[in-house]
């Protein structure tokens, strides 16, 4: 009896869900803990008032804050 490691395996049989996995899990978390840790921006920038490059800075953060939620949203679950 033995046990198969990941690297047992025949290259040529990787599908694509698996290739998909591979690639997007690490987009996902750290999409994931941007999202967790772009919220602590938001005080700074409103500090400073918004005039100018500060508002074009929040709606930034805000834009970037939107698109980490949403492509880390799956993040830890299980498929």
């Amino acid at each position: 009896m033995s046990i198969a490691t990941p690297f047992d395996t025949d290259p040529d049989a990787i599908d694509a869900q698996t290739l998909r996995t591979i690639a997007f899990r690490p987009i996902e978390t750290a999409a994931f803990w941007t999202a967790v840790a772009l919220p602590l921006a938001y005080p700074a920038l409103m500090f400073g008032g918004l005039d100018g490059q500060e508002l074009f800075l929040l709606v930034a953060t805000v834009a970037l804050h939107v698109a980490a939620l949403g492509l880390g949203r799956g993040h830890g679950r299980d498929e």
